[in-house]
């Protein structure tokens, strides 16, 4: 019994303890949600639960595995003051789909199931996307949780890196025309084309409108073709045609402006390819129509520019003189014309060329415009280098060099001779290689200990002095307006030639100077009267002026502001000797009367010279004038000839001071100094430096293509090198890289080498100080090795490499005939499929804008950096696009890249992260405002039916309210908010509670209580 009893009295205290275990523990949290939803609040809503879904991936691409991650979150509110609840949903279970363009789905499996994350209950999987065409697809969930279930999308773009080109059938179109464009995609890692890939075509006016945006595919071989008619009001510029494919773009620029095909062409050329000294270029040419009949009798004019170190000398360019460059010519029956060119002068250094601007103008006054150019060269052969030290040689060292080797205008000599002997060395045999089929021989070569290299000066033109006496203005007293007659300013500019001995009173220190005469010329034209400034400058004018004459007419007061420059003569300076003192009148007067010796100086004098007799003077008090004698100097061998004496002693005869002087004496010695002495002019001067002078000669079997020099600079040697041969390989190839050092390195060889090919590691050991490696038989592209700062790069061209020819079966066709063109491409030397497309212009279009040529695709696969371009000519893109064909050439090449293009193997992995939306005070609004609209509806009709003098209280407009609820729903509208909760005036947000007060509904003022109460706080305190 009382063991019974014990029992009870236990349980009954387990139950307790059990019971208030369970009450603690749920304290804190809704217990039906955490129970029945699996969601964790911490109070129960009110209303129901909201549920949003997360998608989340990374790392996501094709035939690769990647993480996508599901959530899903519990959105709820309570009843006190809208307090959001937000939790998110334990209990969940997620499907993945793929769907594509056309709304398909498939399913998309993890590859080891869901797994939940404690942190935040969300489910994560390993995802693996399958082999799929490029396009844009979608990411679906499918979530089922215990608050339903939905679906949440994420954007997909599966696009593979690619290459996009586009062209338009032609540069330059006219409004109304239709233009038609082309875009070829390839595949990035490999250049292949993607057939089907998606993708959007855009043109864009001048103001950067978008007039054309089509979706279109790209069809076979990857090409994918587009047109836009133009209106004929389009508006002229730069128009832009773009296709882009996921983030794979490319675009092309026309011009849209009316114009004229020419219905002629001038065309020119020089009859041989380059011009030596003492011979006289010709140029040949001729004007004929677009049907290749000639124009006859056209005239064409020509416009010369020299470029090229070499100055061109000044006469050449001068169109008045006498062995100018010849501007006009006549075509003849035939349409022909012929230009020659004055001979070109032995100081020739280096190469030049002349460029002629033609411009042909038929019978009828229609023009074109053509150019051509004539090139001068010094040597017949022209060379450049490549070295590994930086373009220098190092001195006790076999070098390798690099030499190419062409014609003076550029034309290679594949399978030539070269010969490199040292200039300065007589005896030196030199030594001999054989080009490559571009034209480059490799040498070892050791110049030996650098010496002096003396390199000529090339010539001086200075330009002629511009005329000494220029016209600055002029003005007519006796006019109204103050301007001569047209024929007075004729006059007064032939004056000025007469004027020219007066500018030797212009000193080179002063440099210009500008002097006024005012002059008076009579009704027949004679100069009366001259009125100058003073100066012996203006003294001088004025004299020549006075003996001047203008045509007849009515009489004139002139003004004439001249500008007077220093005429570049020789000059006269002097030091005075004194035993009393001169007095600075004296020097100003000697200064004067030097300046007027200047013409009695030998023009050409080129060095100083002492006058073989020195001026005696002597001053009196009272007397302006200076006494001046002459005393002859013994004869010394650099003094001036005593036949320009007599000259200057006239000069200084009469020499009449401003003042009065003092009594003195003393002698005057003068030197003669020539024209530009101290000045700032350049001179020609050769050039020393120290290096090596190397001569070049050429030879093709026994016939002599000529020779130059080559002048290198010294270098030193790098601590260490690699070397690799072969540079330009195959695959399976085998690549030997040598290890050289210089005489500044310290360590030991490495062990082995490691060469990375594309994204495999090759290793190999050092023997004999070199490594030796196999290609792998699928790689293509940049192989790389580096061992103490050197780096060798080895290039393995693609496989396939396409030849296109395209020829027509006939040479010319009439008007309306129809062509055919044969096309033939072959792959690897063989005959073989490959897309081509063909656009047809007329040829007189590329008189209007250049044409593209056959390196428009050149950046469609990616070329190496290059520090600069061997032998100035041969870029990482000739080497990309196989058009290095020599090993030599190609070494050289190698050796200037600085960098390779980045490797694409295949494509961007994504990442992404999107949610289903949730705007609760969204959806709240629609209903709220569907209810307020019966409310007022409701209101109005109280107004009118209710008895007089009754007024709507805070409780009517409640009761208002409810009966509009009442009637949505009759209606079946929905009139709950986000949460499924029945839009109670309680539940409303304050804004648009506001919405509802009496005041806001009620029209009639006399139907309001004149006792106001707060409508928020009587809604808040009575919850309705």
């Amino acid at each position: 019994m009382n063991i019974r009893i014990n029992r009870r009295v236990a349980l009954g205290i387990a139950a307790v303890l059990a019971v208030g275990l369970v009450r603690w523990a749920t304290s804190d949290v809704c217990v039906s949600a955490w129970a029945f939803q699996g969601v964790k609040v911490y109070r129960c809503p009110d209303g129901d639960f909201r549920q949003t879904l997360g998608l989340r991936a990374e790392g996501l691409a094709r035939e690769a595995t990647g993480t996508v991650q599901v959530s899903a979150e519990a959105h709820g509110v309570t009843g006190e003051a809208w307090v959001r609840l937000n939790a998110p949903v334990r209990r969940l279970e997620a499907s993945l789909f793929l769907v594509d363009a056309g709304g398909k789905e498939s399913p998309l499996a993890p590859e080891k199931g869901w797994e939940q994350r404690d942190s935040d209950f969300a489910l994560s999987a390993r995802v693996k996307l399958p082999a799929l065409p490029d396009g844009d697809y979608t990411l679906r969930a499918r979530v089922t949780t215990p608050l339903g279930t939905g679906t949440v999308d994420a954007p997909l773009a599966l696009y593979a890196p690619a290459r996009v080109h586009v062209l338009t059938d032609r540069p330059l179109y006219e409004p109304g025309h239709q233009v038609r464009f082309r875009a070829v995609v390839l595949r990035a890692r490999d250049l292949a084309p993607i057939d089907g890939r998606p993708g959007t075509w855009f043109v864009t006016d001048p103001s950067g409108e978008v007039v054309l945006e089509q979706r279109m595919p790209a069809g076979p071989w990857g090409v994918v073709s587009g047109d836009f008619p133009l209106d004929r009001g389009a508006p002229t510029g730069t128009w832009t045609a773009r296709w882009t494919s996921g983030e794979a773009s490319g675009e092309a620029s026309f011009q849209v402006k009316p114009f004229t095909l020419p219905r002629f062409r001038v065309e020119a050329v020089s009859t041989r390819p380059f011009w030596r000294v003492g011979e006289s270029p010709v140029v040949e040419g001729r004007v004929v129509y677009s049907s290749g009949a000639p124009v006859a009798d056209a005239a064409v004019d020509v416009s010369w520019n020299a470029s090229g170190r070499w100055p061109a000398p000044l006469e050449w360019l001068d169109a008045k003189a006498k062995d100018a460059l010849p501007r006009k010519a006549r075509t003849d029956g035939s349409g022909r014309f012929r230009l020659t060119l004055p001979r070109v002068p032995y100081d020739l250094r280096g190469q030049a060329t002349l460029s002629a601007w033609l411009s042909a103008t038929d019978p009828a006054g229609d023009q074109v415009q053509g150019g051509a150019s004539v090139l001068l060269a010094e040597d017949a052969l022209a060379v450049s280098a490549v070295t590994e030290l930086s373009d220098g040689l190092a001195d006790g060292y076999s070098n390798r060099v690099y030499l190419r080797a062409t014609t003076a205008d550029g034309r290679l000599l594949p399978g030539a001779e070269l010969t490199v002997k040292r200039a300065w060395d007589p005896r030196d045999e030199g030594v001999r290689a054989v080009t490559d089929e571009d034209g480059v021989a490799s040498f070892q070569l050791d110049p030996g200990p650098p010496v002096n290299v003396l390199l000529p000066a090339m010539p001086v033109r200075r330009p002629p002095p511009p005329p000494p006496v220029r016209l600055g203005s002029v003005r007519e007293l006796l006019s109204q307006d103050g301007s001569p007659a047209l024929e007075d300013q004729l006059a007064l500019e032939r004056w000025l030639e007469s004027l020219r001995p007066c500018a030797r009173f212009v000193s080179p220190d002063a440099g210009t100077t500008q002097v006024t005469l005012g002059v008076r010329v009579a009704a027949g034209g004679s100069v009366v009267d001259v009125v100058p400034d003073g100066s012996p400058l203006g003294s001088c004018l004025a004299s020549v002026v006075r003996g001047r004459s203008l045509p007849p007419g009515r009489e004139r007061m002139l003004g004439l502001t001249l500008a007077v420059l220093d005429p570049g003569l020789p000059s006269l300076t002097f030091e005075v000797l004194d035993v009393a003192g001169a007095s600075e009148e004296l020097e100003e007067a000697l200064h004067a009367a030097a300046l007027d010796a200047r013409e009695c100086l030998p023009a050409n004098l080129s060095l100083s010279a002492a006058l073989p007799a020195v001026l005696t003077w002597r001053t009196r008090p009272k007397q302006r004038e200076v006494e001046v004698g002459w005393s002859s100097l013994p004869r010394e061998e650099d003094m001036l000839p005593s036949a320009h004496l007599s000259c200057i002693q006239s000069r200084f005869s009469r020499l009449v001071l401003s003042t009065e002087p003092g009594s003195a004496m003393g002698v005057v010695r003068f030197t003669a100094e020539p024209a530009g002495s101290g000045s700032d002019e350049e001179v020609a001067q050769e050039t020393t430096l120290l290096g090596y002078e190397l001569v070049v000669s050429a030879k093709a079997g026994k016939e002599e293509l000529g020779s130059t020099k080559w002048v290198v600079h010294p270098a030193g040697l790098p601590p260490a090198r690699l070397r690799a041969t072969p540079v330009l390989a195959r695959v399976g190839d085998e690549v030997r890289i040598e290890l050289l050092r210089g005489p500044d390195f310290n360590g030991k060889l490495p062990e082995e080498l490691l060469l990375m090919a594309g994204e495999k590691e090759l290793k190999a050991k050092v023997e004999n100080k070199a490594a030796r490696f196999r290609l792998p038989e699928d790689f293509e592209g940049w192989a790389e090795a580096s061992w103490a700062g050197a780096v060798a790069r080895v290039y393995v061209a693609p496989r396939a490499q396409l030849a296109l020819e395209v020829a027509p079966d006939k040479t010319a066709y009439a008007p309306g005939e129809l062509a055919h063109l044969q096309v033939h491409t072959r792959v690897d030397g063989k005959d073989g499929p490959a897309a081509v497309g063909l656009f047809g212009v007329d040829e007189s279009l590329s008189q209007l804008v250049p044409l593209p040529g056959t390196g428009a695709l050149d950046g469609m696969r990616p070329a190496p950096t290059v520090a600069s371009p061997a032998f100035d000519v041969l870029d990482g893109t000739a080497l990309a696009m196989g058009r290095i064909r020599g090993a030599n050439a190609a070494a050289a090449t190698l050796l200037r890249v600085s960098g390779v293009p980045k490797r694409e193997d295949g494509e961007r992995r994504l990442s992404l992260q999107v949610s289903t939306p949730f705007e609760p005070d969204v959806e709240l609004t629609e209903p709220f405002y569907r209810v307020l609209s019966e409310l007022t509806v409701q209101a109005r009709a109280w107004e009118e039916s209710a008895p007089q003098g009754e007024t709507l209280s805070p409780a009517g407009m409640a009761k208002l309210w409810e009966k509009a609820l009442e009637a949505c729903e009759k209606r079946g509208e929905a009139v709950t908010d986000a949460y499924g909760r029945r839009l109670k005036l309680s539940r409303l947000p304050p804004e648009l509670l506001a919405l509802t007060d009496p005041r806001a509904v009620v029209v009639n003022g006399t139907r309001l209580p004149e006792d106001v109460e707060n409508w928020g706080a009587w809604v808040a305190r009575e919850a309705p």
